[in-house]
């Protein structure tokens, strides 16, 4: 594979291409022990009866002889190897007895370990591979034959039995006795002479040649698959920043005049976007981790496979991983199902969004709701989907799941959700506050003594962001009165204070047309959504005459508009020369006339003497 074509994964029917066979694989790696494949409807068909081409294929890979031995309940079968190649398979009855739970298991292992040491015996004796020869002869007393091994070494004849062949092996195996016994003697005779072939020098410097060769094609597969991932790692840092920019502008009220409705419905889009971009990198970014990790493993695999001094790892290597491997890909299947089931959710509500034709205002609030929902959405895809891989990862274990199981599980859970009686509340009040729309992300809102903007929200909490930067997660059932302030529309509830000796009628027309002329700026009219509302004098208090106005606004925008309305009204009674009211207050001293009252108290008087009396203003 070029560098140029994997460059082409990044399409999208590349990538289609490239799932579904890594999800075949996964299944066939993750396929249980003993399974046979449906070669016919003969349970007991094992690989002898497959055509030559597939067991030639198995010589090279035995992970196919784990996939088709399986074992019965009355036979007891063991595979025998040669340097890790598998060449038949025996079988012997299963008679338990009150000493040993399967004592014929025991046996079958001891047989199979019992030839291999005669083979690996004449392995190491070094023959001369031209006069080996492998014969079956029946056994007059069991009537079974008997496969001998005859050949020289050292210019010396030597013939030695190597097995009995049973009725139960040839049957296991859908061949008669005496056909079983001729194709044993054959496959007996050709791995010899393979085995004495492979350990020549000449072999071994050729199969080094080509470990050197798979190695060179591996670490040039994986640099090019890294190089990949690379760029893939600068696409999503683009996207990650670009998101972060749009959720910044969306969590600040934006100060920028030109920031209308359809900008910010513009930037709820671009957001979303690129959100499901990323989750689109994301899975090609595992995907090709997973095609680099399978790269080496399967790499070196074959390279031990190579040498009949390591092939015997083989074997080994796949009934230790065979459980993990299992996991592994469970764990993979999972993740991508996780990933494209989120992936579905928000094209299934980006394409709502897309249908529908409304104001700006309307449009805004519909974009933020649906957020909302897909977030919840996606939370309860990704527990269904997780739910679904720990079942199967627990049967991947080999722990049925029988129906006492569910039914405990069940019970355990009714335990559980009545010691969980404030996660139920936090999950029916988020459901109810989805279902009335009380407040979505992106909403500013005031919960008791806290506010700001909602960052997250799911059926069990909601996270709000403060205008300190502080993140604030408040449980949905401890939520009994929220004020939203950015719900369809906001309004600026503003009260201006004029001094007492103000001509009272100017500042209300003056604060009117300061209003008015705003609502018609260009800058600020898409802003203001109707015209200004004067509501009079408010009250009357120490400070002087309070006026009172309403403007409405878009959502979010009251803070920019009541800022630049108190920019203006400043300077307009500046120019028309109206004091700001401010607080007064005022200081009465009297003091007694000189000798008066202490006259008056000595001649018992009873008249209220004369005083001076002296007012003091303070302001």
């Amino acid at each position: 594979m070029t560098i140029r074509s994997k460059l082409h994964l990044r399409k999208p029917r590349r990538f289609l291409i490239w799932l579904v066979l890594s999800g075949i694989s996964a299944m066939l790696i993750g396929l249980p022990p003993g399974t046979p494949l449906a070669w016919g409807q003969n349970r007991g068909m094992t690989l002898e009866v497959l055509p030559p081409q597939l067991r030639q294929l198995e010589r090279n890979f035995p992970v196919l002889n784990e996939l088709l031995v399986s074992q019965t309940a009355d036979v007891a079968r063991g595979v025998v190897r040669l340097d890790g190649r598998r060449l038949f398979t025996i079988a012997v009855p299963v008679a338990v007895d009150n000493t040993n739970s399967n004592p014929s298991q025991i046996s079958s292992e001891g047989r199979v370990r019992l030839i291999e040491e005669r083979l690996q015996q004449w392995v190491d004796r070094g023959f001369d591979p031209q006069t080996l020869e492998a014969t079956a002869e029946v056994d007059p007393n069991s009537r079974q034959p008997i496969i001998y091994l005859s050949a020289e070494a050292d210019d010396e004849p030597i013939q030695e039995e190597l097995m009995t062949v049973t009725a139960l092996d040839a049957e296991i195996n859908g061949a008669s006795l005496e056909e079983w016994a001729d194709i044993v003697s054959e496959r007996v005779e050709e791995a010899l002479i393979d085995a004495q072939q492979e350990r020549q020098p000449e072999s071994l410097r050729r199969q080094a040649l080509l470990a050197g060769g798979i190695l060179l094609a591996i670490g040039i597969l994986s640099w090019s698959l890294t190089s990949l991932q690379r760029r893939l790692q600068i696409e999503r840092h683009d996207l990650s920043t670009q998101t972060r920019a749009a959720s910044q502008g969306l969590s600040v009220a934006s100060t920028e005049l030109g920031n209308t409705p359809e900008m910010t419905t513009v930037l709820l889009q671009q957001r979303a976007a690129n959100q499901q971009r990323q989750k689109v990198n994301d899975i090609q970014r595992r995907l090709l981790q997973l095609g680099q990790l399978l790269t080496w493993v399967i790499g070196l695999f074959v390279i031990v496979g190579l040498f009949p001094y390591s092939r015997w790892l083989q074997p080994l290597i796949l009934r230790w991983l065979q459980v993990p491997a299992r996991l592994l890909a469970i764990g993979i299947i999972t993740y991508v199902a996780i990933r494209i089931s989120e992936l579905l959710v928000d094209r299934l509500f980006w394409a709502l969004q897309s249908s529908t034709d409304l104001a700006p205002s309307t449009s805004q609030r519909l974009i933020l709701r649906f957020t909302t929902f897909s977030r919840v959405a996606k939370s309860i895809a990704v527990a269904l989907v997780g739910g679904i891989g720990l079942l199967t990862a627990i049967g991947a274990l080999g722990i049925q799941i029988s129906p006492a199981l569910l039914t405990l599980a069940g019970v355990v859970g009714v335990g559980i959700s009545l010691a969980s009686q404030n996660l139920i509340k936090d999950i029916i009040n988020g459901f109810l506050i989805l279902l009335e729309d009380q407040y979505g992300v992106g909403d500013v809102i005031i919960v008791g003594d806290v506010s700001g903007l909602v960052e997250n929200m799911n059926l069990r909490i909601t996270q709000l962001r403060n205008e300190e930067g502080r993140l604030i997660t408040i449980p949905n059932s401890a939520i009994s009165v929220v004020q939203n302030l950015s719900k369809e529309w906001s309004r600026v509830d503003l009260s201006v204070s004029v001094a007492y000796e103000a001509d009272l009628d100017q500042a209300l027309a003056v604060t009117k047309q300061v209003a008015q002329d705003m609502s018609e700026d260009p800058v600020w009219k898409d802003l203001i959504l109707e015209p200004p509302q004067l509501l009079g004098v408010d009250r009357l208090d120490y400070a002087g005459a309070t006026i009172r106005l309403w403007i409405k606004t878009q959502p979010l925008k009251q803070w920019d508009v009541a800022r630049e309305y108190r920019r203006r009204l400043k300077l307009a009674f500046d120019r028309a020369g109206i004091p700001i009211g401010i607080p007064q207050q005022s200081l009465w001293l009297s003091t007694p006339a000189e000798g008066g009252v202490i006259a008056g108290q000595r001649q018992g008087a009873n008249k209220p003497q004369p005083r001076h009396s002296q007012e003091l203003d303070q302001s």
